[in-house]
């Protein structure tokens, strides 16, 4: 099911599968990318209760192992649309069994779009409500279209931070310097050759996607977390300039990987939050 918010300025659909964010419109210019199955089949997923994941595939709670899939279960779970206004919608996931077979922990995930002038607001807010504490990761994952226009081109546009940032690209034992001490980044697809680039607590509390001619979208979030940049990289070249996006994804903190640990509750980087707690994670999206 589709629900549609708006304002005079943008046009939003988020669709209660997943609680995706599906189209985002400025007047009649569509910002989101719209999944090409074969390049990316997502538009903006989220990301719950992790962030990538284990090398193994594989964690553990009270000495029981479990397996989740990359970036966990909310993106392919079914929410139930619990209230919707003109310019608000709010979605709703709770634990079930089948949740709790691969995720031992009960909660209630809430998913809020909320939309003013030529910005929408995404809000997460997970409550615990079992009766120990819970751990988890969360975070956005909206992919944009790059080029917005037709007579652009994928590097006719860049990535630019707030402020100045130290940035290093992390892959395989590898490491790619991305920036040293500045805030431009010109993309290109062979810049994704090494999969993502992210700033742990970034200076920079936005990050954009901009072109000379003054199009951009602009991503706001809690520099206290985590801020990544993504897109579809493929040994075939063909199919790779077809990967006509760009991720921003504001995370809770470094994916799961980072911990290099099994154990969630050991993993460093995880929310741990007591019973009948909330946990509010917010960023927002402006289009030019």
């Amino acid at each position: 099911m589709q629900t549609t918010i708006s304002t005079e300025k943008i046009n939003a659909i988020i669709d209660s599968f997943g609680a995706e964010l599906h189209s985002l419109k400025l007047g009649n210019n569509e910002y989101l990318w719209q999944a090409e199955p074969a390049v990316w089949k997502r538009h903006a997923p989220v990301l719950f209760p992790f962030i990538c994941n284990t090398d193994s595939k594989k964690y553990y709670y009270d000495g029981k192992e479990y397996s989740l899939s990359n970036h966990g279960f909310a993106r392919d779970s079914e929410f139930e649309l619990v209230s919707s206004t003109d310019t608000e919608a709010v979605f709703l996931l709770k634990a079930t069994d089948a949740t709790k077979a691969i995720y031992p922990f009960d909660f209630n995930l809430f998913v809020k779009y909320s939309v003013a002038g030529n910005k929408i607001t995404v809000t997460y807010t997970v409550k615990n409500t079992d009766s120990k504490d819970i751990y988890f990761f969360i975070g956005g994952h909206p992919a944009f279209r790059v080029p917005l226009n037709e007579n652009e081109r994928f590097d006719d546009y860049y990535v630019e931070y707030e402020k100045n940032e130290n940035l290093i690209q992390e892959f395989n034992g590898k490491s790619t310097v991305i920036l040293d001490n500045k805030n431009t980044v010109q993309l290109s697809h062979e810049l994704f050759a090494n999969d993502v680039f992210m700033k742990d607590a970034p200076n920079s509390s936005w990050v954009a996607i901009a072109n000379q001619n003054g199009r951009k979208v602009k991503l706001n979030y809690d520099n206290g977390g985590c801020i990544a940049v993504w897109s579809s990289y493929f040994a075939d070249e063909a199919l790779t300039k077809k990967a006509e996006f760009v991720c921003l994804e504001p995370w809770s903190s470094v994916p799961v990987y980072c911990d290099n640990e099994e154990d969630i509750t050991k993993m460093s980087h995880a929310i741990k939050l007591a019973p009948e707690n909330e946990y509010v994670f917010t960023y927002s999206i402006e289009l030019e």
